[in-house]
C-alpha cells in the first residue's frame, strides 16, 4: 500500500469542526474526555492535600483561588471538547499533552500555598497557550455570517486573557496572583456576555451537563478516601477506636448526600435546551445555563473542602483534639456551598427546562440548611469533632428525606430537544 503523504498533511491541517451530529441521543463523553477527567483527580487531590497542611487563613484563600485555576482549565478545555469534535489529530494529540502537563502542574500546587508562584504561572500560560491555539485553530471557517462576530469575539477574548496571564509572569507576588485573577474574570465574564449579547451563538450537540457530572463524581471521591482514612485508623494496631469509624461513617454520609442533592434531578440536555430554546426565552435560558456551568464551582470547591474537613476531624476524634475555628469554616463552609450551588444549580434547570418556578418549600430548607451550617462556624466549638459531625450528617440526612417526601420534582418531564 503506498503511502499518502498527502492525506496525512491534510488529517494534520483539517480543523475541528462544531459538533453538531445528532445521530447520538444524547451524546456521551468520549474515552478520551474520560481519561482527561481522570488526570484531574491528582491536581484535585494536591490542592486538598495542601490546604490540609495549611489550615490558616492565607492558606484557605490559596486553596480557593488555586482551585478556581486548576478548575478553570479543566472547564476551557473541557467546553472545547464539547464544542468540537474532537476526533481530528491535532486536538487529540493536545489534549494528551495537556494530560501530562497537567500532572505536572500539580506539583507546583504546593509552591503556591508558600509564595513560589512562577513555575505554577508558566506552566499554566503555557496551557492558556495551548488552548488559545486550538479556539484559533477553526477561525472563520467555522463561523457564518451569523455568527462571525461571536467567533470573533471570543477569539479576542482568549487572546486577551492569555495576554494579561502572560504579563503576570514579570510582576512579583501578590500583583501576580491578582492578575491571575483578572484573567479569570475576564475569561469567565467574556464567556458570559457573548452568549447574552450575541442572538446568534454557535451550537452544538452537547455533552457538557455530562463532563460537569463526571467531575463531579470524582471530587466526591476526595470525601470517600477520608472516609477510607477515617477505617484505617480505626481498624490499625490492637485497639478498636470507634471514634474515628463513626466520624468516617459521617463523612459517608455526608458523600451519599451530596451524590443524591446533586444527581437525582440531574439533567443531561439543559446545555442543548439552552441554545435552542424559543426566541422570546433564549437570552432567558442562556442566562440560566451559564448560572448552571460557573455554580459548579460551588458544589466542586465546597466538596473538597469537606473532605479534607472530614480527615482532619478524623484525626482530631483519634488524639482528643478539638476543631477550631478555621477548620469548622473549611468544614461547614464546604458543606454550605455546596448545598447552595446544588439549590441554583436546579433551580437553573427548571428555568431553562420548564416554565415552572422553583419549588419553594425546596428553596427554603435548602437556604435554611445553608444557614445552619453557616451558623455552625462560630458555635459548633461547643461540640466534639464527632459531635460537629453528626449534626452535619443529620442536616443532610433531613434535607434528602424532606426533599424526597415533598418531591415536586414529580412527573416533571422534560420534552426532546428538537420536539
Amino acid at each position: 500500500m503506498a503511502f499518502d503523504s498527502q492525506g496525512v498533511r491534510s488529517l494534520f491541517r483539517r480543523p475541528p469542526s462544531v459538533y453538531t451530529a445528532e445521530g447520538e441521543s444524547p451524546r456521551h463523553a468520549s474515552w478520551l474526555e474520560l481519561f482527561f477527567d481522570l488526570v484531574f483527580v491528582v491536581a484535585i487531590a494536591e490542592i486538598g492535600t495542601n490546604l490540609h497542611n495549611n489550615l490558616t487563613v492565607e492558606g484557605i484563600l490559596y486553596f480557593l483561588g488555586v482551585f478556581a485555576l486548576v478548575w478553570w482549565v479543566w472547564l476551557d478545555f473541557s467546553y472545547y471538547a464539547d464544542l468540537y469534535a474532537d476526533n481530528d489529530v491535532v486536538s487529540r494529540v493536545s489534549l494528551v499533552g495537556v494530560m501530562f502537563v497537567v500532572i505536572f502542574l500539580s506539583q507546583t500546587v504546593r509552591g503556591v500555598f508558600h509564595g513560589e508562584t512562577f513555575t505554577f504561572g508558566a506552566i499554566m500560560l503555557f496551557l492558556r497557550l495551548v488552548l488559545t491555539a486550538l479556539y484559533l485553530r477553526p477561525g472563520p471557517t467555522v463561523a457564518d455570517a451569523g455568527t462571525k462576530w461571536f467567533v470573533a469575539t471570543w477569539m479576542t477574548s482568549e487572546l486577551l486573557t492569555t495576554s494579561v496571564w502572560a504579563a503576570s509572569l514579570f510582576v512579583p507576588d501578590p500583583t501576580r496572583f491578582m492578575l491571575w485573577m483578572v484573567a479569570f474574570t475576564i475569561n469567565m465574564a467574556g464567556v458570559a456576555v457573548m452568549y447574552i449579547v450575541f442572538d446568534t451563538v454557535l451550537v452544538q450537540v452537547s455533552h457538557f451537563p455530562e463532563r460537569l457530572g463526571l467531575i463531579t463524581i470524582i471530587v466526591l471521591g476526595e470525601t470517600i478516601l477520608a472516609v477510607s482514612f477515617g477505617t484505617s485508623i480505626a481498624t490499625s494496631g490492637f485497639n478498636f477506636e470507634v471514634g474515628p469509624l463513626l466520624v468516617g461513617l459521617g463523612g459517608f454520609v455526608l458523600a451519599v448526600g451530596a451524590w443524591w442533592l446533586y444527581f437525582e434531578q440531574f439533567d443531561e440536555h439543559i446545555i442543548d435546551r439552552a441554545l435552542t430554546a424559543p426566541r422570546d426565552r433564549l437570552i432567558r435560558a442562556r442566562q440560566a445555563a451559564l448560572v448552571y456551568v460557573f455554580s459548579h464551582y460551588l458544589v466542586h470547591v465546597g466538596i473538597v473542602a469537606t473532605g479534607v474537613a472530614v480527615i482532619v476531624a478524623i484525626e482530631a476524634t483519634a488524639d482528643g483534639a478539638q476543631l477550631d475555628t478555621l477548620v469548622r469554616l473549611v468544614f461547614c463552609g464546604g458543606a454550605a456551598a455546596f448545598v447552595a450551588g446544588t439549590a441554583i444549580i436546579h433551580r437553573a434547570i427548571l428555568q431553562v427546562s420548564s416554565e415552572t418556578p422553583f419549588d419553594t418549600r425546596v428553596l427554603v430548607a435548602r437556604g435554611a440548611t445553608v444557614l445552619l451550617l453557616v451558623g455552625l462556624v462560630p458555635f459548633g466549638g461547643m461540640l466534639s469533632p464527632l459531635g460537629l459531625m453528626g449534626v452535619v450528617a443529620l442536616l443532610f440526612t433531613v434535607l434528602v428525606t424532606f426533599e424526597t417526601l415533598v418531591n415536586p420534582w414529580v412527573e416533571m418531564v422534560f420534552p426532546p430537544v428538537n420536539a
